[in-house]
């Protein structure tokens, strides 16, 4: 199979079901943990308290700077890996993201497969980093492989589109994951065929709302950096 074909083969499969999961987002819960809470498991010098913790970002970002202990899995490959995590279903689970938000979906679909204590890092890495907590570059990759994961982060942009807009999300000023749920909602009330507009000044949405797009099916025309902390998607409503 090629590179571009394995990319869109587990993106789609995970996201189809997971994403259904922010449509539901006001009406349900999901257990979370504070940074300042996972900070203290640290610093009890009692490694039966400190939980196995999945960093669910890309490569890039866990190679940057990732909590000490913590595996990485992407996001994308958590479902096909099962199996593999059985071993851990009994124990407390912490799943983190840049913000927050992608760590839900994360322990949406382990909830779902019948893990008894997962948590969402509260604010994800982002708040963690800001805080000082301490940070490791250690190699201790988890599921895929490393050749892998370079093909699931390869992105691609389409051609720039000149038709009309036919609704703006402006979420300037929001953190994850309210930029994605404020779009999920107003994509949902557009037609088939028109498009969506969304503003943003959140990192993190560089990544997620371009996977939320190709993973629900409609059409990422344009993803682009207005200036140091702006960015503008147009998306394309497929089904």
């Amino acid at each position: 199979m090629s590179s571009k074909g394995y990319y869109f083969k587990n993106t789609f499969r995970y996201w189809r079901k997971t994403f259904k999961m922010l449509f539901r987002y006001e009406s349900s819960e999901w257990s979370e943990i504070t940074v300042d809470e996972l900070y203290k498991r640290f610093n009890t010098n009692q490694p039966t308290l400190i939980p196995l913790i999945l960093d669910i970002r890309t490569i890039r970002e866990y190679t940057d700077a990732h909590v000490p202990t913590a595996r990485q899995i992407y996001v994308t490959e958590i479902k096909a890996n099962l199996e593999s995590l059985q071993t851990f279903k009994e124990k407390e689970i912490v799943t983190i993201c840049p913000g927050g938000g992608l760590s839900l979906v994360a322990v949406d679909i382990l909830v779902d497969a019948g893990f008894k204590d997962v948590k969402s890092l509260k604010d994800g890495m982002d708040l963690w980093v800001k805080k000082g907590y301490p940070t490791t570059t250690n190699d201790a990759f988890f599921y895929p492989s490393k050749s892998d994961r370079k093909i699931i982060e390869k992105e691609s942009l389409d051609k720039e589109y000149h038709g009309n807009i036919h609704h703006t999300v402006d979420a300037k000023g929001l953190h994850c994951p309210h930029p994605i749920m404020k779009s999920v909602k107003a994509l949902r009330a557009l037609e088939i065929g028109q498009v969506l507009e969304i503003l943003t000044t959140d990192p993190g949405s560089k990544t997620d709302i371009p996977a939320w797009v190709r993973s629900t099916g409609h059409t990422l025309l344009i993803s682009e950096q207005r200036g140091p902390k702006e960015f503008r998607f147009l998306v394309k409503r497929m089904k």
